[in-house]
């Protein structure tokens, strides 16, 4: 039998053993990080909304009539009673714009249509821009092709403090992965000067560039969860709900799916005025040649 002081002995010396061996093969917080990378998805690529095709006119291949179908399977948003008599209100008169605009009768009307800027959530439910998803353990960028840049940060920040926090286009987002699943917190979302200012709205648009109808619009204190995940290889989607306690009565759930861009391998950034680097060809962007050398404007 051996002595109980044999036996702490060697006990301690296993322990100690171990220790060193884990302190040994720990990961380095460069191998954690490459790690880290190995768990999340692969979305790169470009991507544009399914069902809103920007055509070589400036218009859209689907119709107005077309595109609203779709957005109105989401069901109405849910407004409070008096919220919904000046919505209503609002859309007739976009509708009555909209139409003096196509026929001719009328100058396009500026709060209409987006401007240089969609902004949230304009970017995820209602653009003709391409988008690239740029996926790192601390953060996901989506980068679109009119330049505008949506940062979601995954390194377990909160929202910015009520003191320093700016209403903007894009507003404030931070999220986390559940599995291949992005779920996305926004806040904080203005609408883009060139749509009215004030809070966010959702428009549809299609056929001509000057038919619009207004879908909702949206308080300051709306508050938007994402959840993004990817379908098939070439099929991304957005499952949206918006919580706005000044407008509406229940959570409004909304959704939207994204196809790869089989014509183009890298970001083409487009100028809201100016050289058309990728226009639009049978429904898919595709990519111009550069001017000849020495006559590039």
């Amino acid at each position: 039998m051996s002595a109980p002081g044999t036996v702490a002995s060697a006990g301690l010396a296993l322990l100690a053993l171990l220790s060193s061996s884990m302190a040994t093969h720990a990961a380095s917080p460069a191998q954690e990080r490459a790690q880290a990378f190995t768990r999340l998805p692969n979305w790169t690529g470009q991507w544009e909304i399914v069902g809103v095709t920007p055509d070589a006119s400036g218009g859209f291949e689907q119709s107005l009539d077309e595109v609203v179908r779709e957005m109105r399977k989401w069901g109405p948003p849910p407004y409070k009673p008096e919220v919904q008599v000046v919505f209503d209100k609002a859309a007739a008169d976009v509708h009555t714009r909209s139409v003096a605009a196509a026929n001719g009768t009328a100058a396009p009307n500026p709060g209409l249509r987006p401007a240089c800027s969609f902004g949230f959530p304009m970017l995820m439910v209602f653009s003709p821009l391409m988008f690239e998803v740029l996926t790192t353990p601390e953060e996901t960028a989506m980068i679109f092709s009119g330049r505008e840049i949506r940062h979601i940060y995954t390194d377990g920040r909160p929202h910015t403090a009520s003191d320093k926090l700016w209403p903007t286009s894009w507003g404030d987002s931070i999220g986390h992965w559940e599995g291949q699943t992005l779920v996305i917190d926004t806040i904080e979302v203005s609408n883009p000067p060139g749509l009215g200012g004030g809070g966010p709205v959702i428009v549809a648009g299609g056929g001509d560039s000057d038919e619009y109808a207004l879908i909702a619009f949206l308080s300051g204190e709306a508050h938007f969860i994402e959840r993004i995940r990817m379908l098939d290889p070439n099929h991304l989607e957005d499952q949206m709900t918006i919580f706005d306690p000044k407008n509406f009565t229940a959570p409004w759930h909304i959704s939207r799916q994204y196809q790869r861009v089989t014509r183009l391998n890298r970001m083409v950034h487009e100028d809201c005025e100016g050289e058309e680097r990728n226009p639009v060809v049978n429904g898919q962007f595709t990519l111009t040649p550069p001017p000849a050398s020495g006559k590039q404007k």
